[in-house]
């Protein structure tokens, strides 16, 4: 099991939730349908992590109580940068040690997105509420960066901060700490000089879309052609942000404007940057097959945000939100390495499996290969039975494409009237009211 390797949480004494079974059971939350304490425990005491444990110290005979205040004491002790070391070591591990482990050089998918917290604790000061043009919202709001393996999809590096911080800040951050060789793929999001200057600093290559407005400030023409593929120096402007820790010096690559013709849409123009100089080795059609994998970071993020639910969080600390966000990747992760062995064996691409079936059948076993009076045989032959299950979990192939819908909705009625002032005042207003009454 990958979690056994991970690294320890530093002086800690010996407790009943001890470090390694705290954070496997916040992990094993998420890949659970309903994410409560109450199941934790529950699965606790009939032995769901005595593997874990000492032989003499299980935490099925230690733990008496039924109430989830151990349990979630127990999160709260965890240390926040352990859960962020633990993440990024298991995400390391399941991308480089698995079978579908790539010789060339790894593609990894950057897209970013918000989480929306209740304004619980110190949630409201670390993570404020966004304002509308009228008024303060209630909902505060975290804004969230990840970035995905294309050939898995397994989230290798996250970011989550206040939603005042850009996406293009925390990936300037996400790259210069990842130090590592791999071609980073973004949007017109991330086509900005700062963004593909830390993807070199820090060891990799990029390959971004840019506007049609930047494109032709880099290359110094008021019409651009249909095609084209031009060497150019692309050098921080005067509007360029340095974040700390880069180096303001220009960076050599080259822009493409190529045309895309994709079956069932329309013609577009897109204007590319790439860090990629071997005109050979990464001709302009092949960049373009390559920036079309893009599109998996958003069925990635709908992923983690529906299915893992996680697109919201009911927990009362800035800190809490952190950790849940950290171990709510570690479980999707794992449920991503699940569906890359299955995909090897099957001999097919992971993207073509499903990612609810492989969830539910993993989630379906994972106490039983956890328990502390199972044999390594039977263990052994239950994994042999998930991998098979994981590798028959394949998309249906639809015969006919779906039909497009049109970007419209019907604005039903509404049965309450509209809030006047702030919910607080609102909320006093009903309590007043009812203690008349």
């Amino acid at each position: 099991m990958a979690l056994q390797g991970l690294p320890p949480p530093g002086d800690v004494y010996e407790r009943l939730w001890v470090p390694l079974v705290t954070l496997w059971y916040f992990v094993w939350q998420w890949l659970q349908p309903r994410h409560t304490l109450e199941s934790v425990v529950i699965d606790a005491r009939r032995g769901g992590a005595d593997r874990l444990c000492a032989q003499d110290k299980r935490l099925s005979k230690g733990i008496r109580s039924r109430a989830t205040t151990s349990f979630s004491n127990a999160r709260q002790r965890l240390s926040l940068e352990w859960m962020r070391q633990c993440f990024r070591q298991l995400a390391a591990t399941l991308v480089t040690r698995g079978p579908w482990r790539s010789r060339d050089l790894p593609i990894e998918l950057l897209d970013g997105s918000t989480k929306r917290l209740r304004p619980h604790g110190n949630i409201g000061q670390e993570f404020p509420a966004h304002r509308t043009r009228r008024k303060k919202a209630y909902w505060c709001v975290a804004r969230v960066l990840i970035s995905f393996c294309a050939a898995t999809g397994i989230a290798t590096a996250a970011q989550i901060a206040s939603i005042h911080l850009s996406e293009q800040a925390l990936a300037v951050t996400l790259m210069l700490e990842a130090a590592k060789r791999v071609l980073y793929i973004g949007d017109r999001n991330f086509g900005i000089w700062r963004v593909v200057r830390a993807a070199v600093q820090s060891g990799g290559q990029a390959l971004v879309r840019l506007t049609e407005v930047r494109a032709r400030r880099l290359l110094g023409r008021k019409r651009l052609p249909d095609f084209l593929d031009q060497a150019v120096d692309w050098s921080a402007s005067s509007h360029d942000q340095i974040d700390a820790g880069l180096i303001r010096e220009r960076v050599s690559g080259r822009l493409i404007i190529i045309r895309a013709h994709r079956r069932g849409y329309r013609p577009q123009t897109l204007y590319l940057f790439t860090t990629l100089t071997d005109v050979q080795a990464y001709p302009a059609k092949r960049l373009l097959e390559l920036y079309g994998w893009r599109w998996q970071a958003e069925l990635n993020f709908r992923t983690v945000k529906s299915t893992m639910q996680m697109d919201q969080s009911e927990v009362k600390s800035a800190e809490m939100v952190r950790k849940e966000f950290f171990a709510g990747l570690m479980a999707y992760n794992l449920v991503r390495a699940l569906m890359a062995a299955a995909a090897e064996q099957s001999g097919c691409r992971p993207i073509e499996l499903s990612f609810t079936r492989v969830h539910i059948l993993l989630a379906s076993v994972l106490t039983e290969l956890f328990l502390g009076w199972m044999s390594a045989p039977a263990r052994h032959e239950r994994l042999g039975w998930l991998l098979t299950e994981a590798s028959a979990a394949k998309l249906p192939r639809r015969r006919q494409p779906r039909p497009s819908e049109p970007r419209a909705q019907y604005y039903e009625p509404q049965v309450f009237p509209k809030m006047k002032g702030s919910r607080d005042e609102a909320r006093h207003a009903l309590k007043n009211s009812l203690s008349k009454s």
